[in-house]
């Protein structure tokens, strides 16, 4: 009896220790999504619709996400950073999105300006923790080209709301 009891545990020790170690190899990967085309309007425009209609969002995995810009004249171009909360430099409780005392400021940032192309001198400032980068490249007075890379759920959300936000009404 009292080896029928001790191979028992053994055996149940072992399948849990096997389980445990199964589980823990399955691991959850983020995927990735870039997806770029040209869309209709003017880039000022699209910038400030996409950004107002994703913190209207009502996901709140996307309504809280914060953003940076970088703008460059020179060539007529925005990149749009975004966050997870609490990601972003100089997020504090009084200005958290999840804290509902905090005074939000909603909108498109105020952009920093750099000369030059999209990603070579901002990548001083940019943390690598976003979760899409929305690229803008004015190609005409009508038209704008636009890349969206990072995660997969939020680029997808973001390039469809862009999508949405170059329609004609």
């Amino acid at each position: 009896m009292q080896a029928g009891i001790k191979l028992i545990k053994v055996l149940v020790f072992s399948f849990c220790g096997t389980l445990l170690a199964a589980c823990a190899a399955i691991g959850w990967e983020e995927s990735s999504f870039t997806h770029g085309g040209k869309v209709s309007g003017n880039l000022a425009v699209l910038a400030h619709c996409t950004v107002d209609q994703l913190q209207s969002d009502s996901r709140w995995m996307i309504r809280t996400l914060q953003y940076q810009v970088f703008s460059y004249p020179d060539i007529a171009a925005m990149e749009i950073y975004a966050y997870p909360e609490g990601a972003l430099a100089g997020t504090y409780a009084r200005n958290s999105p999840s804290n509902p005392d905090a005074v939000i400021r909603y909108g498109l940032p105020t952009p920093m300006i750099h000369p030059g192309k999209p990603g070579s001198n901002a990548d001083k400032e940019v943390d690598r923790d976003y979760s899409f980068v929305l690229t803008l490249k004015r190609t005409d007075n009508a038209t704008t080209f636009a890349t969206v890379s990072g995660r997969k759920y939020e680029s997808r959300i973001a390039w469809d709301t862009l999508e949405t936000c170059s329609a004609p009404e």
